[in-house]
């Protein structure tokens, strides 16, 4: 078994190697457009800016991709924060993650970029914090970064794991290599019992994986959104009167067809696009669309507005804030793109929601909100007179809300779960499994 998991090991170091060689232009120009320079990316190739002797050492690291990862573990390092004292590490991928994690301004929390797969940098970056625990955000195992916990003795977690019916397909097809890259794993928090019997079924150790429900979904430790002045007075001078409508986390060609879909139903368009990096595209699709596009970034509301404006809030890490000033959701990615994006925070703001019918990457949450009648999924053509019943319709929109809201309750305390798993995996604590096992069985 050793000398498979070494020729394992270089094929995948050839393979990781050869299509770094030829994405990392690529990377670059993209971390340069969205502002990664300057901001520490050579911690991605080991080299680090502050002295080793003044980093934080112990505790936890904790590694999340990009900006939905990152508000996970920002989510769940605050609640780990009451009970323990120790420092936490926060690593990132992108540079908008890195950007959502250090303006969190979380006090104790050291931000980095988290080292390439390639074998001496995730030794050298563990050498250099040395955690107690380590855990990822949902799907992001290494082999390398892997390998070099395990040489170390350093304990590694899953959490706010799912899998969905077509990746399992794909694993199940080379189910012992996935049993063997799950097996550096102790212990692997999972969003609800599909996901279990999923990952158990690719090969990953029953014995570890715990149904701990969505740290997304989770409303007991969730932030409150921020009812901002500021954004109230910008969306009252704007839309003089009309219904709210937000266009959530948007991809291309979404915000014309929804913000077309709002005017019909005669709301007004407020639209959160899901890379900001998007703006002068989303601006300029939308002006040729016959609208008086406003962008956050612009500050200066114009003097003069037309019959068409809407408004473009082209930031990030206040999608939450801008909700929870909404009559109505719209989530993007769902109708000209596929996966979709999280309805979690509409829900949690008491904002009735309305998808297009691409929901794949949310199909619990979806199925538990369907279940109850607690979403509206429409085709685009479709979408115009979704919104007309809502914005002509208070109380029916207010009655899904209320649904909707009743469903989300399930995954209460998933955040109080996971970090009971987390701390039965520290060295120092014995009765670590009881107390996990009892919170598993609330």
């Amino acid at each position: 078994m050793n000398a498979l998991k070494w020729m394992i090991r270089i094929v995948y170091d050839v393979i990781y190697l050869f299509f770094l060689v030829f994405a990392l232009p690529g990377y670059l120009l993209k971390m340069k457009r969205r502002g990664g320079f300057g901001t520490g990316l050579l911690e991605r190739f080991g080299w680090y800016r502050i002295p080793a002797e003044e980093e934080p050492t112990g505790g936890l690291f904790i590694h999340a991709v990009s900006v939905g990862e990152v508000m996970i573990a920002l989510k769940l390092i605050r609640a780990w924060k009451q009970t323990e004292k120790g420092p936490v590490v926060l690593s990132t991928t992108t540079s908008t993650g890195h950007a959502t994690a250090r303006e969190a301004g979380l006090e104790g929390v050291r931000v980095l970029y988290g080292p390439l797969d390639i074998p001496g940098l995730p030794g050298r970056c563990l050498d250099r914090f040395r955690p107690d625990l380590i855990a990822l955000v949902e799907a992001e195992l290494w082999p390398n970064f892997s390998y070099a916990a395990s040489c170390r003795g350093i304990p590694m977690c899953m959490i706010n794991a799912r899998l969905s019916f077509r990746s399992e397909k794909r694993y199940r097809m080379v189910r012992p290599l996935t049993r063997l890259f799950f097996s550096a794993l102790s212990a692997m928090g999972v969003q609800d019992k599909e996901d279990a019997k999923r990952f158990a079924g690719i090969g990953v150790n029953p014995s570890i994986i715990h149904v701990t429900g969505s740290i997304k979904f989770d409303q007991e430790s969730a932030m409150q959104p921020k009812l901002r002045s500021e954004f109230e007075e910008i969306l009252r001078v704007l839309s003089r009167g009309k219904s709210v409508v937000l266009a959530a986390s948007t991809h291309a060609g979404e915000e014309v067809l929804i913000a077309r879909a709002i005017r019909q139903a005669g709301g007004f368009p407020l639209i959160v696009p899901r890379h900001a990096e998007r703006r002068q595209e989303v601006a300029l699709a939308l002006e040729e669309d016959g609208w008086q596009c406003v962008l956050r970034s612009e500050k200066a509301i114009p003097k003069t507005l037309r019959e068409n404006v809407c408004y473009v809030a082209d930031t990030t890490g206040e999608l939450r804030d801008w909700t929870a000033l909404a009559q109505v959701a719209v989530i993007g990615k769902s109708f000209l793109a596929e996966g979709g994006q999280n309805p979690a925070e509409a829900v949690a703001c008491s904002v009735p929601v309305v998808t297009g019918p691409h929901m794949e990457n949310f199909s619990a949450l979806m199925n538990l909100l369907i279940g109850v009648d607690g979403v509206t999924q429409c085709l685009p053509e479709q979408l115009a007179s979704v919104l007309d019943n809502f914005v002509g319709n208070p109380l029916i929109a207010h009655a899904q809300a209320s649904r909707a809201m009743v469903a989300l309750k399930a995954h209460s305390g998933a955040t109080r779960r996971t970090i009971a798993m987390m701390q039965s995996l520290l060295p120092s604590r014995d009765d670590g499994r009881e107390t996990l096992n009892a919170l598993s069985a609330d």
